[in-house]
């Protein structure tokens, strides 16, 4: 589905205004300003083999194309279940969601989402979300049952086709609706390598011997889990440049790429504990607004998002709990 091509300049994509920011506010002025969000995770990445990885061998366009662009957080945590419901509906809601059984969750959260504050507090339509999974699970993370939200409020959703778990699948289904419906709100959730958690798999496993140390080491398995980090950056890169021909979406969109959750710290098997390789993540934010080619370490988690993007979008996050990342805005 990538297209090779030569990149675009975008040296005049993410120029902010001359007016300094106040008071943690991103600066506002003669510049170009946010009006559109696209939100891209990549489940199941561990930090050491993304941004710590030495030669970043896996998201060689993320890092040495995308990055310069905008701020990296290099200090970006999962504080709670670190499995790909819960982890995205604490992102998705700035609140921290504990579930009895979290691999069969099937109710919504008791928090709005970011896509129901998105509708809630713009006037074009209602339509201006859109979600698209690689599970079809993750349709109760659309929207949530707190009274004066819900499902009014709701994004178009889409999945892949039952047990399709390619990322691939997912982008191909999204790219044509991004292009020609133009939604304001862009959130792509993309899976990481084969297997992972299932209803019937507690830990996730992905190797034939679990119990040794990187068991998988050299295996067929292992290596789709790379290969699948290297779509991943492909289909990342793809998005942004072609996101950059489109006149809504140049110079006015804020553009983030993270992880909810890793694998374990020292094998490959599964995640969902609160070992460092589940639960150290990576964040990568661009646009206007935002501090071009800074690396923040300073100590931030998943529900920092909403009220972050809040600040950033005038846009009202009444029940997010986390806390502003001042630190990313230019």
């Amino acid at each position: 589905m990538m297209r090779g091509r030569k990149s675009l300049p975008l040296a005049a994509a993410l120029l902010l205004g001359a007016l300094p920011a106040v008071a943690g506010v991103p600066a506002t002025g003669a510049g170009p300003q946010a009006r559109n969000l696209f939100i891209i995770v990549m489940n199941g990445v561990r930090f050491n083999d993304a941004v710590a990885e030495k030669n970043h061998l896996y998201i060689d366009n993320i890092w040495n194309k995308l990055r310069p662009l905008g701020t990296v957080c290099t200090k970006f945590e999962n504080r709670e279940l670190a499995l790909p419901i819960p982890s995205q509906m604490s992102l998705l809601t700035g609140v921290w969601h504990v579930f009895g059984n979290p691999l069969s969750e099937t109710i919504r959260p008791a928090f709005p989402t970011l896509f129901e504050y998105w509708n809630s507090a713009r006037k074009d339509s209602l339509n201006s979300c859109y979600f698209a999974s690689n599970n079809a699970r993750f349709e109760i993370l659309a929207c949530s049952n707190h009274a004066g939200y819900g499902t009014a409020y709701a994004p178009v959703f889409v999945s892949s086709k039952e047990g399709v778990l390619n990322e691939n699948a997912v982008y191909e289904e999204a790219l044509p609706y991004i292009l020609e419906k133009h939604p304001s709100f862009v959130y792509l959730s993309l899976g990481c390598g084969v297997g992972g958690a299932t209803e019937g798999d507690k830990h996730g496993d992905i190797c034939v011997l679990p119990g040794e140390k990187d068991a998988c080491g050299g295996a067929t398995l292992l290596n789709r889990y790379y290969e699948s980090i290297i779509q991943m950056d492909a289909i990342v890169h793809d998005l942004w440049e072609r996101i950059q021909e489109v006149e809504t979406y140049r110079d006015r969109t804020v553009f983030l790429v993270l992880s909810s959750h890793g694998r374990h710290t020292n094998d490959y098997h599964g995640y969902g504990d609160r070992c460092k390789g589940c639960t150290q993540l990576y964040l990568l934010a661009i646009g206007p607004g935002i501090k071009k080619g800074f690396v923040s370490k300073r100590a931030r988690t998943l529900i920092d998002i909403p009220r972050t993007l809040g600040t950033l979008f005038a846009m009202p996050t009444p029940y997010a709990k986390g806390n502003v990342m001042t630190e990313l805005f230019d």
